[in-house]
């Protein structure tokens, strides 16, 4: 009987460290999904503040937090109500940058 006891802990016992290792592993990717989230939005506003009106700047942060989220350049052209030229010249600069920094 006590055997049989000690086999059922060690598998509770197993079945929460398989648990604890998911959840560490899922806070882990989430921790770095927000890092690079962060340093995103810090290159971006960077970039934004560089801007000369307040307009241009909200335009700016809209057309860059849609080209973050992998959009095609027509699809942020739509939704801006930008030309694909437009969306283009306004990101040039955005995406040197970032190139720029990558080759660091």
């Amino acid at each position: 009987m006590k055997k049989d006891r000690t086999v059922e802990l060690e598998q509770q016992i197993e079945e929460l460290s398989i648990r604890h290792m998911q959840e560490l592993y899922k806070l882990k990717k989430r921790v770095d999904e927000l890092e690079s989230q962060t340093r995103l939005n810090e290159q971006q506003s960077a970039f934004v503040q560089k801007a000369k009106s307040s307009s241009q700047q909200q335009l700016l942060r809209e057309v860059i937090g849609l080209f973050n989220q992998e959009l095609e350049l027509e699809s942020i052209a739509e939704e801006t109500g930008l030309t694909v030229i437009e969306v283009e010249r306004l990101l040039r600069p955005y995406i040197t940058e970032l190139q720029e920094k990558e080759e660091l």
